[in-house]
């Protein structure tokens, strides 16, 4: 039996409690929910105790203080950065490294146990009540808080196991082990949990798609780094402490920088590069080939009845097809080679050091590996698979053109041959002879 609070004036459940049941929380699968409820449980108990022991141990002015200076440095960062934050949680992936762990992994370093606690919980605090003017999901928030204090006595207890006197630093070869086990330990345990939360709640997904992309993973190691030296500098040089904050402002707008540079030069849908960054990029490199005298060569590729899949299918299966499309392109080609797409369902690539046969070799696996995908999607109302083939239109330097204008427009021309006959094939500009690949 379940027990209500009832409204005395006409029995129904009170205005408070219908609050609570319509929490976005209990829309979430039982096995994240369950997830998320144990991790904010075992939190807020870690929490309590740690937070009880240090009040019956009695507070230290020294702890205080530096309880205190990281506390008031993180506030001003957050006040500072406020902006920038919301623009990259808006620019960001599923799991995006938060600063955050900078003063929470310093306090995990040199604090008492129940005050590193206080200090992570302060800090989620006044994240709550700026975030809440956004009407932030709110049990998204109090979860990342939760994983960043289970992090936290995690940290602190790999740290101590290896250095007891970890409080002090002192100098040596134990200490930095103990700091750099700490740090790992960290992002693990945070970045674990919160993978799994989005994974149980998301349902199956690739983990390419959940973990942090490699700059997000470089920007932690940057944030636990500078973790490190905020505890050494509140030890040291406690008046140098606020000079920290300078870092983080500026490593804060750095990664917002960045972060724009990427999404100015990418195609949403598919994830390669849009067509004005890949004409500036081609034009470099090509400027470069000139200079070495180095062959090239240019590939327009056109997904041949594309049309077909979004009048039957519908566009998010059409999507869902370019998706694939680029993800097999990343695949097939060299990690130096340039990938755009270029419009509709048309990619552009750029080989840098191929001649005429070797790009005709390129192009025609290229035309195997989407021959070979099959792809699903559970938009497609009669559930069929998608089946694609492509035609590609290639152009080579200096065999077809001397600038990039003229490659593309030869490998416009070498599309539509190849469209002419027959499709599902390379074509190549007129009177161009080469042997074909083995």
């Amino acid at each position: 039996m379940t027990a209500e609070v009832l409204d005395p004036a006409d029995g129904r459940p009170s205005g408070r409690l219908r609050t609570v049941r319509g929490w976005r929380l209990w829309s979430v699968p039982a096995t994240a929910l369950a997830l998320i409820l144990a991790i904010e449980l075992i939190a807020l108990v870690a929490t309590a105790l740690a937070i009880w022991s240090s009040l019956r141990n009695g507070p230290t002015g020294e702890a205080t203080l530096r309880l205190s200076v990281l506390l008031l440095l993180s506030i001003a960062y957050s006040e500072i950065t406020y902006t920038m934050q919301r623009m990259r949680r808006y620019l960001g992936r599923a799991v995006m490294i938060g600063l955050h762990s900078v003063w929470a992994f310093a306090g995990a370093l040199i604090l008492p146990v129940g005050y590193s606690a206080a200090l992570v919980c302060c800090l989620f605090l006044v994240a709550a009540l700026r975030r809440r003017q956004q009407k932030a999901v709110a049990y998204r928030l109090a979860y990342t808080g939760a994983t960043v204090v289970v992090a936290t006595f995690a940290a602190r207890v790999v740290a101590v196991s290896i250095q007891p006197q970890l409080t002090e630093l002192p100098p040596g070869a134990l200490t930095a082990v103990a700091v750099l086990a700490a740090g790992v330990v960290f992002f693990v345990v945070n970045t674990a949990l919160v993978v799994a939360a989005i994974y149980l709640a998301a349902g199956p997904v690739s983990l390419r798609e959940l973990l942090p992309a490699k700059e997000e993973l470089s920007l932690e190691a940057a944030t636990l780094v500078l973790g490190a030296m905020t505890a050494e500098i509140s030890l040291r040089l406690g008046w140098l402490t606020p000079t920290v904050l300078v870092l983080m402002v500026l490593l804060q707008r750095s990664s917002l920088v960045s972060q724009l540079e990427v999404a100015a030069a990418t195609d949403t849908k598919t994830g390669l590069l849009n067509a004005a960054a890949w004409q500036e990029l081609a034009q470099r490199e090509l400027l470069r080939a000139q200079r070495e005298g180095t062959p090239c060569a240019v590939l327009l590729m056109d997904l041949d009845h594309f049309k077909r899949v979004n009048d039957t299918m519908g566009h998010l299966a059409g999507d869902t097809a370019l998706r694939a499309i680029g993800d097999a392109l990343k695949r097939e080609l060299r990690g130096y080679d340039a990938v755009a797409r270029f419009g509709g369902e048309e990619f552009v690539i750029f080989l840098d050091g191929v001649g005429v046969d070797e790009a005709l070799q390129v192009a025609e696996r290229t035309l195997s590996r989407v021959r070979s995908l099959v792809i699903s999607h559970a938009a497609t109302t009669t559930g069929d698979k998608i089946a694609l083939t492509a035609s590609i239109g290639l152009a080579a330097y200096p065999e077809h053109g001397g600038n990039l204008e003229e490659l593309l427009e030869k490998a416009d021309s070498a599309l539509y041959i190849a469209k002419r006959a027959g499709r599902d094939r390379v074509g190549l500009p007129a009177a161009t002879r080469v042997a074909r690949p083995a």
